[in-house]
């Protein structure tokens, strides 16, 4: 573990800002600032948008969502391989999960981000305060250009993380 923190990203009815998620160290320096709040845009904290226990075990709506950031020094390589719960031959599984990302009617696009599938949240932080908000990801197809079978309609996609 090299740290661990917070997620944060631009708020979800944002339509600027930046597009992918950040694990926020639980002690940030600062330099210089200028306390103003014209010219700039905000990091907000990440919470679960999950409404049901069914995926995870546990209620997760409304907890914000901590992180850590890892190293591993013998595997350089790390691929995110979604719609998956394995990793390729010759990859080793660090965790594995649900894919998830901002709601697709929200102004704001986020990163796909891979949540383990016994996920942590911040002890305590249970309020709706709706900054960056992390929503299970579903299959469309059929009617997209993905293909029925072997994807399914309206299941949420798996993903594992992997190292090599």
């Amino acid at each position: 573990m090299v740290y661990k923190g917070q997620m944060g990203g631009a708020h979800y009815s944002h339509q600027g800002g930046g597009v992918n998620y950040l694990c926020l160290p639980e002690d940030p320096k600062y330099d210089k600032y200028t306390g103003s709040s014209y010219g700039v845009t905000y990091l907000y904290g990440t919470e679960y948008e999950v409404l049901s226990t069914h995926l995870f075990g546990k209620r997760l709506r409304d907890y914000d969502a901590p992180c850590v950031v890892c190293f591993v020094k013998s595997r350089g390589s790390m691929l995110m391989m979604p719609a998956k719960n394995n990793c390729p031959s010759g990859w080793t599984e660090e965790y594995h999960g649900y894919l998830m990302t901002a709601f697709q009617n929200y102004k704001h696009s986020s990163d796909f981000v891979c949540v383990d599938g016994d996920p942590e949240y911040v002890a305590g932080s249970q309020s709706n305060r709706d900054g960056a908000l992390l929503y299970p990801v579903q299959v469309a197809c059929g009617s997209s250009s993905l293909p029925c079978p072997p994807y399914i309609s309206g299941r949420e996609l798996t993903c594992a993380v992997c190292t090599k």
